[in-house]
């Protein structure tokens, strides 16, 4: 009978040939859950050179063990019995379409595979320990997926690794080695009492290629299976961390959606620890659209960049950590009212200075409440404005100018409630408010003057915030363009153009210019929103007609918004939607980075207020 609601899927860890005690146990728990399939991790075979295993692998082949569940495995951390590669190879040769069943219900993946299951889950395999040099897998160097003697052999190669990132997502990662770095930000301990001095890293096979995959594919569950660990007796063990959420992908669609991975590691069948070696979990159909309770950040962030593996100071946020921590779903445009998971603190922010992982080298200038950084991924080139005088001073090193202007305080908003007084000793957070609002208009308006003198007018600015309550850390982005798109209108008509393209809410214009009132109080703007800031200079002779127009997009609390709004439209305006749209995808060395912010920092020292004390 086939499974009714979301698949229940098991996973077993390394049966070591242990068929009979295993499939039977398997076969119990089967007629109570009605499962969908089985993930069989680590070793499921024994050796040939034990008598148990190999009795119990003939009773296996021969009908007398029963596996009652359709049962998925892939290559371990030691090769196939002699008789399982040759079936594997025998059936491959014939054309019944079961070239990977062993036997009734029992199912290779292959070493390096992309399965979709009857119930339409998505499993990549990836079996076999990493050798850096694959000649021990095959004589060419390349570990092939089919099933053929190398595809039997317990090793993979590099290039295996980096080709399965193009697998375009999966339900079910299912890989012999971890992932390096995945305890990273967790607070479970890998091992047991009486292993904890031991080190992960030495104790247990990883790669940054399997952590790069986990980074690409975003998989719902990440399976494996643990090594017996120890220094003389050794110890099986089982380990799930944290679940942990993705940043939101950079080709936002029109979803609430939240990519979260749940990574498991099983212990061995029938170990003397009795450490949990049979797992199950229902996979619904459903994404999730909340940030489960005790849910991390991915530890990793900022995997598959060409720098070194520190979290980025970023031109788009993430900002999914704030989420309604409940575990049922939720429908588009409306929002739970329970209790909701605290925000990371200011050392996990990725735009905190007390963030010890922070790209310092990106900081161009400090204030007293805000900051000024270059951003990762900048929309323009170093050389996109470089003729109309974006430079640094008597050079020809042109630089982005894509700034974003940040708070020192960490807060989610521009508001007294946000700001908290904790962040400036007694001062009230309408008084934090205040100067942070005042000091990062500032920074805007220096830059907006800088950019129009450096330019003879050419160039004027566009400025944009998303304010939302389930932000992280509430910032301003600023991208130079061409002072005539300004003055003729055409930024305008771009933003509203493209908002209406996304059947997102009319802009409205706010002619106030400013949320200081006549007595100097800051007055937030209710709710959630967008805003955009055009500003831009008639060229002429002393300097003309000053251009500027604010911009509000009133945001449902909890609806879709498209965070890559603002880019979007700047990059058509400037011609470079097709290849400068997607922050990752202009991504910089650190030297790049650091030669961009030395020119700005140059160029922009003449308005640069911090440095006038």
């Amino acid at each position: 009978m086939a499974p009714i609601g979301p698949p229940k899927t098991i996973v077993l860890g390394s049966v070591n040939g242990q068929f009979s005690a295993a499939f039977k146990k398997l076969g119990t728990l089967h007629a109570k859950n009605n499962f969908a399939c089985c993930i069989a991790t680590g070793n499921l075979f024994g050796t040939d050179e034990n008598d148990a295993a190999i009795n119990e692998l003939d009773q296996l082949l021969s009908g007398q063990i029963d596996v009652p569940v359709t049962t998925y495995f892939t290559v371990g951390t030691r090769p196939f019995p002699a008789r399982i590669v040759e079936r594997l190879e025998k059936a491959a040769e014939s054309d019944d379409g079961e070239g990977n069943e062993i036997c009734p219900n029992l199912h290779y993946l292959g070493k390096r595979s992309i399965t979709k299951t009857a119930e339409g889950l998505r499993i990549v395999a990836l079996g076999g320990l990493l050798v850096e040099n694959s000649g021990e897998a095959s004589a060419d160097g390349v570990v092939r997926a089919g099933p053929s003697t190398d595809a039997c052999l317990p090793f993979h190669s590099v290039a295996d690794e980096a080709s399965l990132r193009g697998a375009n997502g999966c339900d079910i990662l299912l890989t012999v080695i971890w992932p390096r770095g995945v305890q990273r930000g967790s607070a479970q301990p890998v091992f047991p009492e009486g292993l904890n001095h031991l080190d992960p890293a030495h104790a247990i096979p990883s790669s940054d290629g399997v952590a790069d995959l986990v980074a690409a594919l975003r998989p719902r569950y990440h399976l494996t299976a643990s090594p017996d660990v120890g220094d003389t007796d050794k110890t099986s063990f089982f380990y799930e961390r944290e679940a942990f959420f993705h940043p939101e992908r950079p080709d936002t669609s029109h979803s609430l959606t939240i990519d979260v991975t749940r990574f498991l590691s099983l212990a061995s069948w029938g170990n003397a620890a009795k450490a949990k070696s049979l797992y199950a979990f229902v996979l619904s159909k459903e994404v999730a659209a909340l940030v489960p309770a005790g849910c991390t950040p991915s530890p990793f962030l900022g995997r598959g960049s060409n720098k070194k593996r520190r979290a980025p100071l970023e031109a788009e946020p993430y900002s999914r950590f704030s989420q309604d921590h409940h575990g049922g779903g939720r429908s588009r445009g409306k929002r739970s009212r329970r209790d909701r998971d605290p925000p990371p603190g200011p050392d996990r922010c990725f735009f905190c200075l007390s963030n010890p992982n922070l790209p310092t080298h990106m900081l161009a200038s400090i204030g007293d409440d805000a900051y000024l950084a270059t951003a990762k991924g900048p929309l323009p080139l170093s050389t996109t404005f470089a003729e109309q005088g974006l430079t640094a001073p008597n050079t020809t090193d042109g630089f982005p100018g894509h700034m974003i202007i940040v708070p020192l305080s960490h807060a989610a908003t521009i508001t007294p409630g946000a700001m908290h007084s904790d962040a400036a000793g007694a001062a009230s957070g309408q008084v934090v408010a205040n100067k942070t609002y005042r000091e990062m208009t500032r920074f805007r308006e220096t830059l907006q003057a800088m950019l129009a003198s450096r330019s003879s007018q050419k160039l004027g600015a566009v400025t944009w915030e998303i304010s939302r309550q389930r932000n992280v850390h509430v910032h301003w982005q600023l991208v130079p363009v061409p002072a005539s798109l300004v003055v003729g209108g055409l930024v305008e008509a771009a933003f509203r153009v493209e908002a209406a393209n996304l059947k997102l809410p009319g802009l409205v214009e706010d002619k106030s210019g400013s949320q200081v009132d006549e007595k100097g109080e800051f007055q937030p703007i209710d709710g959630d929103y967008f805003r955009v800031w055009i500003w831009g200079e008639e060229s002429g002779e002393g300097g003309g007609r000053i251009v500027g127009k604010t911009l509000v997009m009133h945001l449902d609390e909890g609806s879709y918004f498209d965070l890559q709004y603002g880019r979007r439209v700047v990059a058509k305006l400037l011609g470079l939607e097709a290849t400068r749209t997607v922050w990752q995808e202009c991504s910089q060395t650190e030297a790049e980075e650091e030669a961009d912010v030395a020119a700005f920092r140059a160029a922009y020292a003449p308005w640069d207020f911090t440095l006038e004390e």
